[in-house]
């Protein structure tokens, strides 16, 4: 199986949200230049389009909303809560940043989406060529992907 690692463009950064809250609402002034953003690993947040595919994917996660408001303008963006699952069951290598750079699984039960977390604590988004592809077709706007495992 094809996995690649999903990491955000550089660029605009959410405001982080807390990790224990069920719903959290953020005040904030113009909005506009979050429209931009649909992943930023940094606060673990993505917005409805990636959630929509990630859906597919994932259909019993559990996605907790985080919402964007502008008072005064009567706008609001919301974005999801998304910290998949850890998978334990492989081999890998990793960059001096301490992201995923290659992985091997001894066996063929990877699932399609996971999260791997190196030596250093530094946790990275695994995902299946398929998902990868989903992505890409659909125009998901600060993301990039870089191989880390071939058949």
């Amino acid at each position: 199986m094809l996995y690649y690692v999903m990491e955000p463009l550089e660029g605009i950064l959410l405001p982080i949200a807390s990790k224990d809250e069920e719903m959290e609402i953020i005040a904030l002034s113009d909005l506009s230049r979050f429209s931009e953003v649909d992943y930023d690993a940094r606060s673990g947040l993505i917005s409805e389009r990636l959630k929509l595919i990630m859906e597919m994917y994932l259909p019993k996660y559990d996605f907790k909303p985080v919402v964007y408001l502008d008072a005064p303008k009567q706008e609001q963006l919301t974005f999801w809560k998304f910290r998949p699952a850890f998978y334990g069951d492989y081999q890998a290598d990793y960059r001096s940043d301490g992201i995923v750079s290659h992985i091997l699984f001894p066996n063929n039960r990877a699932p399609f989406v996971f999260t791997a977390r190196s030596p250093k604590g530094v946790r990275s988004m695994v995902v299946r060529l398929a998902v990868a592809e989903s992505i890409i077709r659909r125009c998901i706007l600060g993301v990039k992907f870089t191989r880390v495992a071939a058949p």
